[in-house]
C-alpha cells in the first residue's frame, strides 16, 4: 500500500488551517446547535478542520439531518499490517495476551501479508497465528502483494494459493476468512515489473482460472482503489469470485467526494459486504512530497463518513493513536457519531474554501461564544 499519489487538486501540502479560525468557528456551534450536553464526559481535541455544505446553512450554522440518528450497531474494524504488533511474529503466552489485547480494544479483522506459501517459516507462523486464534472471534484475512509490491520470493502461482487456503479454511473454519490482493487494480512504478496496471497481471496470470477452485468460504477481498484503472475488468472479470470489496482512496486527503464515490463503487459491486481503508498516518509518496500526516480532523471525518456508508472500517499501519482508539472505544456511541460529523462537516467547507467566509458571518451575528468541549455521556458503555 505504500505507492499512493495525489489524485485531485484540492489538496495541499500543508494541512493545518489557522487554528484560530477553527477556534472560532467551533464556537460559534454552541449557541446555534448545541449538538451535544456540557455536562458529561469530555473529550478535548486540539485541532479541527473542514466540512460540507449541504448540510451546514450558511447563516445559521446548523447541523442538519445528522445520519448517525439510528445506529447502534458497532462496525466491523480491522486493523491492516500495524506498525507496533505483528500477532504472526509472537509466540505462546505473547501471542494469546496480545489476540487478547485486539480483541478487548474493539478489532475484529486482522490482515497480514505472505509472501510464498511454500517457505516453511511463513507456513510455520501462519499456522500458529491460526491456531492460536481459533474460536476467540478474531478473523484472520491474509495478504498477497501484487508485482508492484512484490519481491524476489513472492509466488504468483495462484492455483498453489488457492489449494493452501482450501486447506486453511479446512483446518481453521473459525479464524481464516481468506486472502486479499493489495493494490488490485493499481499501477507499477516499477521497471523490473512486466505490466504497468497489475490488473493487466492479473489478466496474464491467469487468477481466474484459480479462483474458480476457491472454496465458496474461501472469501476473496480485493483491494480496489477509487482511481484505480481497469475497474470495469474488476467488476466483470472478478465481480462473480468477490466476497468484499475492500475499498481505498489514493485522494485521502480530500473527502468531499468520499461519500459519493463509496456509493458507486457499492452499486458496481451490488450485494458485496464492503470495507474502506483509512489511513490514521502519513503513506510514502505523500512523504516524499512534503505532506504533512493527516490532520486528526481529517482522519475523524473519514472516519464519519466511511462509518455510515460502508459495513467496516480497516485501519492501516498506525492503530494505536487517540484518534483510532477514540473511535474503537465509542463507536456505537450516538455523541461521539456527531461530534466527528461536525468534524465531517468542517473538513469539507474548508476543502471547498467556505469556511472563512462562514467564520467571518458567523462572527458578525454572533457577540456570545463558549468553549467547546466535545462532550460524550456514558462513554464508558459505548
Amino acid at each position: 500500500m505504500n505507492n499512493k499519489y495525489p489524485y485531485c487538486k484540492e489538496m495541499r501540502r500543508n494541512n493545518h488551517p489557522d487554528l484560530l479560525i477553527h477556534f472560532l468557528v467551533i464556537l460559534s456551534l454552541v449557541p446555534l446547535n448545541p449538538l451535544l450536553p456540557v455536562d458529561n464526559g469530555v473529550i478535548s481535541y486540539d485541532s479541527y478542520d473542514s466540512e460540507e455544505m449541504d448540510r451546514i446553512s450558511a447563516s445559521h450554522m446548523t447541523i442538519q439531518n445528522i445520519p448517525f440518528a439510528n445506529s447502534e450497531e458497532k462496525k466491523i474494524v480491522g486493523a491492516y499490517i500495524p506498525d507496533t504488533v505483528r500477532l504472526e511474529d509472537m509466540h505462546g503466552i505473547d501471542q494469546t495476551l496480545a489476540i487478547l489485547d485486539f480483541l478487548e480494544r474493539g478489532f475484529s479483522e486482522y490482515y497480514f501479508v505472505m509472501d510464498n506459501f511454500q517457505d516453511p517459516k511463513e507456513l510455520q507462523s501462519t499456522e500458529r497465528l491460526l491456531d492460536a486464534v481459533d474460536n476467540t472471534g478474531m478473523k484472520i484475512v491474509i495478504i498477497l502483494l501484487p508485482p508492484s509490491e512484490g519481491g524476489v520470493t513472492s509466488s504468483y502461482n495462484w492455483k498453489g494459493w488457492i489449494s493452501y487456503f482450501n486447506d486453511l479454511k479446512a483446518r481453521h473454519p473459525s479464524s481464516f476468512t481468506g486472502f486479499t490482493i493489495d493494490d488490485f487494480n493499481w499501477i507499477s512504478t516499477r521497471n523490473d515489473t512486466k505490466f504497468w496496471r497489475n490488473i493487466d497481471f492479473m489478466l496474464d496470470s491467469n487468477l481466474t482460472d484459480a479462483l474458480k477452485e476457491k472454496r465458496n468460504d474461501v472469501k476473496f477481498s480485493p483491494v480496489v482503489y477509487f482511481e484505480g484503472l481497469g475497474n470495469q475488468i474488476v467488476a466483470n472479470e472478478y465481480g462473480q469470485y468477490i466476497d468484499t470489496i475492500i475499498l481505498v482512496s489514493a485522494s485521502y486527503y480530500n473527502v468531499s467526494s468520499l461519500e459519493t464515490n463509496l456509493l458507486q463503487f457499492k452499486e458496481m459491486f451490488q450485494g458485496k459486504p464492503s470495507r474502506y481503508i483509512v489511513y490514521p498516518t502519513i503513506t510514502y509518496n505523500y512523504t516524499r512530497q512534503g505532506f504533512d500526516p493527516p490532520s486528526d480532523r481529517l482522519v475523524m471525518a473519514t472516519l464519519s463518513i466511511a462509518t455510515r456508508s460502508v459495513d467496516g472500517i480497516i485501519l492501516w499501519h498506525k492503530i494505536d493513536g487517540h484518534i483510532v482508539q477514540d473511535y474503537l472505544r465509542h463507536r456505537a456511541n450516538q455523541d461521539y457519531l456527531h461530534a466527528i460529523y461536525v468534524m465531517e462537516q468542517l473538513q469539507i467547507a474548508d476543502e471547498e474554501n467556505i469556511l472563512a467566509p462562514l467564520m467571518e458571518n458567523q462572527i458578525v451575528n454572533n457577540s456570545s461564544f463558549s468553549k467547546l468541549r466535545l462532550t460524550v455521556p456514558n462513554m464508558a458503555s459505548g
